[in-house]
């Protein structure tokens, strides 16, 4: 998810900043972005939330999606998510990233036309950066009162996006100024994690160093592989991400990220009874089977979405060049 949030925070950056000056900016940007995500987003609300439950209410349990539903179609889940509290249905849960990444998207490109000179671009995320570890540092002093301080929240989950973000902004600067200055970077980033170890292991030994520091980490780590992969240098990246199979993968990903685990969630039980009865036992063999067969029903399903449905709207991108 970190590594996604951390592309699509390059490329969204990348594709503004080429584009800022356009006379359809927001048009085309906007429109462009509507064709890809919103017609699969909302025919899975229409499957998950009317269609199933219509068909066999037991075969996913969304009563708590159907209850919170205007959430979900306003973009705005991840606000209910962050306070859901029970198991009363996990089938829809993954979607909070899909709010975060919409939200994104509505804010982010006034801010690109505000700004417009990358290097007030970099200034503005390393600010944000600051203040979404800040944000999670005090939600975490006050759990009491926000239990999932690590989540959902759209200013504690930014993590990824802006390190993208800055990604392209210091791209448009210079290629090689990453580069220059990668042994700064990485001591940075080290002085940061430090910090917030010597808190746990001085003031607070329940400190979680990974919920407050370690998605900015990961984010700076993923988006070192993100620069190494556009600039092309480094023969063991460029071959890893040019490779057949992630880039069908790549194809594919947002249906499957839709589907992956609502189908999983409806196939694996099948599965399970399946090879149970075909090997005898339910032993560690068959839950692996089970989960790799369930995991191959939803990239299946995410192919012939793809195909059946989302590319006749990709297509309509070609007028918002």
């Amino acid at each position: 998810m970190d590594l996604f949030f951390v592309l699509s925070g390059f490329l969204i950056t990348n594709i503004l900043l080429n584009s800022v000056t356009s006379e359809n900016y927001f048009r085309n940007f906007y429109a462009r972005r509507v064709l890809r995500i919103f017609p699969l987003y909302y025919l899975s609300l229409l499957l998950f939330l009317f269609l199933i439950p219509a068909i066999n209410p037991l075969l996913l349990d969304m009563s708590y999606y159907k209850q919170h539903q205007v959430w979900f179609w306003t973009y705005l889940q991840n606000w209910p998510l962050i306070i859901k509290n029970d198991e009363s249905g996990i089938a829809l849960n993954h979607y909070w990233s899909l709010a975060i990444e919409e939200q994104y998207y509505l804010l982010w490109p006034f801010m690109i036309l505000l700004l417009k000179k990358p290097k007030r671009i970099v200034i503005l995320c390393v600010l944000l950066l600051v203040f979404v570890i800040a944000a999670r540092f005090y939600i975490w002093e006050n759990k009491e009162y926000y239990p999932a301080y690590e989540r959902a929240f759209l200013f504690t989950r930014l993590d990824g996006i802006l390190i993208g973000s800055m990604l392209a902004a210091i791209y448009k600067i210079s290629t090689q100024l990453l580069r220059k200055y990668f042994t700064f970077f990485l001591l940075a980033l080290t002085a940061v994690n430090y910090l917030f170890y010597l808190y746990k292991q001085h003031q607070s030994p329940d400190f979680p160093v990974w919920a407050i520091a370690g998605f900015t980490t990961f984010s700076f780590i993923f988006a070192i592989v993100v620069y190494e992969a556009i600039m092309k240098e480094n023969r063991v990246v460029n071959y890893i991400l040019t490779n057949p199979v992630l880039r069908f993968l790549g194809k594919y990903s947002y249906g499957f990220y839709i589907f992956h685990w609502p189908v999983f969630l409806l196939v694996k039980p099948h599965t399970d009874k399946l090879l149970e009865d075909y090997i005898n036992s339910y032993g560690y063999l068959t839950m692996v089977l089970s989960s790799l067969v369930a995991t191959l029903a939803g990239l299946l399903v995410s192919v012939a979405s793809y195909h059946l449905f989302e590319k006749h709207f990709l297509k309509l991108k070609k007028y918002f060049d």
